[in-house]
């Protein structure tokens, strides 16, 4: 999934790490790992728990990662449904995975960033953001022609949530830019997944904070490249098409 990853990774950051709020990370372009080097896509300096997410930066997530443990993330990827097949009104979705690397590794680095051997559904990427959204609780999703369940599940707390919306808000206004959303007031978290030596998967996550289109996507572009750019360019085709039809 590469970076929206980083959204499970900050749920759990947000109710483990008690000074989250008030860390400086450093970032170099990279960071050695148990003599391993984890590489960033930039290089950021010393930047905020939220401008870390905003900048998507490998460095501080793998320090938070390691912080976490490898057990901690795993029970968050559970919690939110991701290693489970959900059903999308009574078809069954592929079960994702979360391969632990061993304490203190750079497999659990780039575990905790979203590649190694991470595996997700978009649908339940889909359930999460949607959440994150409705203060914590998801309504089921259900098939367009398919009548609504109306049934919820609660995934995590009001006060996460709404922590992770503003970040999420954060990251459009600060980083991807509004003038890529017109008129769209957009909470959203991009991922570029690499695929051994094929093109990386663009991914685009997130939701309107708009009462009137209380709209949730996901978008996966299989070997197009960067998230923003490609993914993040047919989530605004397609919610404009929605608010303005």
């Amino acid at each position: 999934p590469g970076s929206i990853f980083k959204l499970i990774t900050s749920a759990a950051a947000i109710e483990n790490i008690k000074d989250i709020d008030s860390r400086r990370f450093t970032c170099a372009g990279s960071v050695d790992v148990a003599g391993v080097t984890v590489k960033c896509t930039g290089v950021h300096g010393s930047q905020t728990f939220e401008d870390a997410l905003a900048n998507s930066c490998n460095c501080a997530f793998a320090q938070i990662s390691l912080e976490l443990g490898a057990d901690t993330i795993e029970s968050y990827a559970k919690k939110f449904g991701f290693l489970d097949s959900q059903s999308l009104s009574g078809i069954p979705t592929m079960a994702g995975s979360f391969t632990k690397g061993t304490s203190g590794s750079a497999n659990l680095a780039w575990s905790g960033i979203g590649q190694y051997e991470d595996l997700i559904c978009p649908y339940s990427m889909l359930r999460y953001v949607s959440a994150i959204a409705n203060g914590g609780s998801v309504v089921e999703p259900s098939l367009l022609l398919d009548t609504p369940s109306g049934s919820t599940t609660s995934l995590l707390s009001t006060a996460t949530a709404n922590k992770l919306r503003d970040m999420m808000n954060y990251n459009v206004s600060a980083h991807y830019g509004t003038n890529r959303f017109p008129g769209l007031n957009l909470c959203a978290k991009t991922g570029t997944a690499e695929v051994g030596d094929g093109t990386s998967h663009a991914w685009f996550t997130g939701f309107l904070l708009d009462d009137a289109h209380p709209y949730a996507f996901v978008v996966l572009v299989e070997n197009a490249g960067g998230g923003l750019t490609n993914a993040g360019a047919v989530a605004n085709t397609v919610l404009q098409a929605a608010v303005n039809k």
